[in-house]
């Protein structure tokens, strides 16, 4: 019985190696975004299944997105890396940009959890208001954050 502790051990330590090494020190909380990625498609089933609204099309659309948050989240962890590089060659700090990965991230986990939520509801699950309430009072507060970062108006030309 000890070896099999050992070897299983051994592999849950290699999991956390890899995971670490592939996406850092937090790897938990894109294991976390991954939960609720699942999660969300449960809910998001189970609720097509109760209006009778389920589609392999809608399906399919659904996995798509998930597929392309992971892609974007992706894309904006290796741009502000590239920049965070190009930065330490010219000599800026720009370390600071670490943090567009994380907000972009911060947005997925957010919207995934307030996704859950709705299905939940939608299915008949008594939900906790306090839960709804906090969950759209953090959405606006990242929103509004994202808006201080980079303005709504920031495309836009000024009228003279």
């Amino acid at each position: 019985m000890q070896e099999f502790f050992d070897k299983a051990n051994l592999l849950w330590g290699a999991v956390i190696a890899v995971l670490t090494w592939i996406f850092g020190e937090y790897w938990f909380v894109f294991l976390l975004f991954l939960a609720l990625n699942v999660i969300d498609c449960i809910y998001g089933y189970a609720k097509s299944r109760a209006t009778n609204t389920l589609s392999s099309e809608k399906g399919a659309r659904g996995v798509l997105k998930k597929v392309s948050y992971w892609v974007i989240i992706a894309i904006a962890f290796a741009v502000s890396g590239f920049l965070i590089s190009l930065g330490a060659q010219l000599g800026v700090d720009l370390g600071f940009l670490q943090l567009l990965g994380w907000f972009v991230l911060a947005v997925y986990i957010i919207n995934e959890l307030t996704s859950i939520v709705e299905n939940m509801v939608a299915l008949g699950i008594d939900v906790p208001e306090i839960f709804v309430k906090g969950l759209n009072a953090v959405r606006t507060v990242v929103n509004d954050a994202g808006d201080r970062v980079i303005p709504e108006d920031s495309g836009k030309d000024e009228e003279k």
